[in-house]
């Protein structure tokens, strides 16, 4: 079995984590770690796993800290994006400025017309009006059911 590191993945992957799982399966795919940066500095950062809850939900637990401790709040935003074609944007969870690892879930029914879900997740930094939030790349883990 070819094991690669989650920043290799990205790399090979231009930036996009992508992480599949057979329906039916207990385990969750987990997805990360993202990691927002400017200015030259990592800001925040995020890791998670993402699964099919109960064939009800797609279950993203997140899991972000602060790592620049700088003032500016950090966040992560969720979208949901269905092989039918369905797409629901911006579930965030609420901001926080802790420098240890803060966990949140976001979740979204399941599209009773599709088979396949993929959930993508950035970590994001709140800037201030009228500075545009920072967010990292998108992890994009993935089921069918």
């Amino acid at each position: 079995m070819l094991r690669t590191t989650p920043a290799q993945a990205a790399s090979a992957t231009g930036g996009v984590l992508l992480v599949t799982i057979m329906a039916g399966s207990a385990s969750a795919v987990g997805w990360g770690s993202v990691t927002v940066s400017y200015d030259g500095k990592a800001r925040a950062t995020a890791y998670g796993d993402f699964r099919n809850d109960r064939n009800i939900n797609a279950l993203n637990k997140v899991m972000s800290k602060d790592l620049a401790a700088d003032g500016n709040t950090v966040y992560t935003t969720g979208n949901w994006y269905f092989e039918n074609g369905a797409e629901v944007h911006a579930l965030n969870t609420p901001e926080h400025n802790h420098t240890y690892y803060v966990t949140h879930h976001l979740k979204y029914p399941l599209e009773p017309t599709a088979k396949s879900v993929r959930g993508g997740t950035r970590a994001c930094v709140q800037r201030g009006w009228p500075v545009p939030d920072t967010c990292s790349a998108q992890a994009l883990p993935s089921f069918d059911y």
